[in-house]
């Protein structure tokens, strides 16, 4: 008996719980209505389409939702009296958000919405400057200099606290066999970037091939051996001196390489050239051995090192 009680108690309980529980969840409807016109707040245009939701606080934000016509004419009806908030969402517009007393039974005037575009979002500097940056490329690889220059230096002038515009501008002038003008936007860049050993490592190497030697052998004994990611720097200054018939120099160029890079083949094969210039057969020997026995089968000196080790024996 106790038993029976206890669930005839729980069972009406439930039902009361569900019924609580529909009830609340019906109470924003009835009888009132509101509506009116949405339009672009520029033009008084309508706009269709967009998505009016009715939210009643005290029914847990609760409502119903509809879409403006083609007209840009909504209504919301069968709502209960109260305070609402009413939300106006259509994308690429500003959300309009409002509070609106609806009474049943009391008239109230269309009301008229007006919403407003987004702001178009200001473009990403950084995305335009590598656009310009592929393309100013693109032309220096076509050979297209001057054109390229163009680019860099409307860079330059827009972002003038960037400062790797100038050295790209010292490439075209360099491009076009103007070291003069390369060498003087080199040495502004030095100036404005002194921590950058790439520049550095350009200037000197342009200022050796100008026969400027003793400026050149200023600016790089002034870089840190330890920042230099390439051999192709030392090596360029070495093969430079070579023309110039300076091979002694040249030899610790391709000193500096092999210890900064001692896996890279062709610093031993030009330091061997140039100890075999200087009659240091035994040095050379030594540096094109290293070179033959760590040259990819491929290298375009590899058949005329072997050659000149044949002559050595």
């Amino acid at each position: 008996m106790t038993n029976h009680f206890l669930k005839l108690t729980t069972l009406v309980m439930f039902v009361a719980l569900i019924s609580t529980a529909e009830a609340y969840a019906q109470e924003w409807r009835g009888m009132a209505r509101v509506g009116g016109k949405v339009v672009d707040d520029a033009s008084g245009k309508p706009i269709e389409g967009v998505t009016i939701k009715a939210m009643l606080p005290q029914s847990d934000n609760r409502g119903p939702q509809e879409k403006s016509n083609a007209k840009g004419e909504w209504a919301i009806g069968g709502v209960a009296s109260g305070m609402w908030a009413v939300d106006f969402i259509k994308d690429g517009y500003e959300t309009r958000s409002i509070s609106v007393a609806i009474t049943e039974g009391g008239g109230r005037r269309p009301m008229e919405i007006r919403m407003k575009k987004k702001a178009a979002p200001a473009p990403d500097a950084n995305v335009e400057v590598k656009e310009k940056l592929v393309q100013a490329a693109a032309m220096m690889g076509n050979k297209q200099y001057a054109e390229a220059r163009v680019i860099y230096e409307d860079l330059a002038t827009k972002h003038p606290e960037v400062k790797q515009f100038r050295p790209l501008i010292a490439r075209t002038y360099y491009g076009e066999g103007n070291k003069t003008l390369a060498i003087e936007h080199l040495r502004k860049a030095a100036e404005q970037d002194p921590a950058n050993v790439e520049v550095q490592l350009l200037l000197g190497n342009t200022l050796m091939e100008e026969g400027k030697a003793e400026e050149a052998r200023q600016v790089l004994a002034a870089v840190d051996d330890s920042k230099v990611a390439d051999p192709a720097i030392y090596l360029n200054i070495g093969i430079a001196l070579i023309n110039d018939k300076k091979q002694a120099e040249a030899v610790t160029w391709f000193d500096k390489a092999i210890a900064r890079f001692p896996q890279h083949p062709d610093a031993y094969y030009y330091r061997g050239i140039s100890h075999l210039s200087l009659g240091k057969t035994t040095e050379a020997k030594a540096a094109l051995e290293k070179y033959v026995s760590i040259a990819p089968p491929d290298a375009p000196e590899l058949a005329t090192a072997k050659k000149i080790l044949e002559t050595m024996k």
